[in-house]
């Protein structure tokens, strides 16, 4: 295989570490069977990663910096409504292109014993429910949305129905089209609020 930019080598890594993950889950995710997917030495992965903790901090790293992306372009839409149905759509076009990415960010049993991964998946989770509660509160300022409704409590409710229809799309063997499945429960949650 061709020698590959350090950036371009450390991407091929995590997309066939989160391909490992998909298939066979945490248990098959080793430097070796990474290493032969690659087509590089075990050693060679050593040269970008000091372990596979490192290479799941990668994984989570690189999904946050790209949803930091989409909150900057949603917060440029004008109405708080339209926003939160961007952030919607958003993540879950953003899990129906990278389904493997669901494998690990929905994954309890790989950070439960790891107290360095559970806190970064949870600064993640804190974000975007800080976004969401945000979003919520606009809107009721302006009177988009119900009043009477505690804003964290609904930002809680929007993203573990986000999770859990990922994580159902995921257990299921991605059958369905996360997108058109995510709009009718998009619509439901909206309404609930509005």
């Amino acid at each position: 295989m061709n020698r590959l930019d350090t950036k371009t080598r450390q991407k091929q890594i995590m997309d066939v570490s989160l391909n490992l993950i998909k298939e066979g889950g945490i248990q098959n995710l080793t430097m070796k069977r990474i290493a032969e997917r690659v087509g590089i030495s075990e050693q060679a992965i050593y040269r970008h990663f000091n372990s596979k903790q490192d290479i799941l901090c990668s994984i989570i790293k690189y999904f946050n910096e790209h949803f930091e992306n989409v909150f900057k372009s949603i917060s440029q839409i004008p109405t708080v409504e339209k926003r939160m149905s961007a952030f919607i759509d958003g993540h879950l076009a953003y899990f129906q292109a990278n389904p493997a990415t669901a494998a690990v960010i929905f994954s309890e049993e790989i950070f439960q014993y790891d107290s360095k991964l559970a806190q970064k998946v949870n600064d993640l989770v804190e974000k975007r429910i800080s976004v969401i509660s945000k979003f919520i509160t606009l809107a009721q300022q302006e009177g988009a949305f119900r009043k009477d409704l505690n804003a964290d409590d609904m930002a809680f409710i929007f993203l573990g129905s986000i999770r859990f229809l990922v994580t159902n799309w995921r257990l299921g063997g991605f059958k369905y089209d996360l997108t058109s499945r995510g709009a009718s429960l998009k619509k439901t949650l909206l309404n609930l609020i509005g």
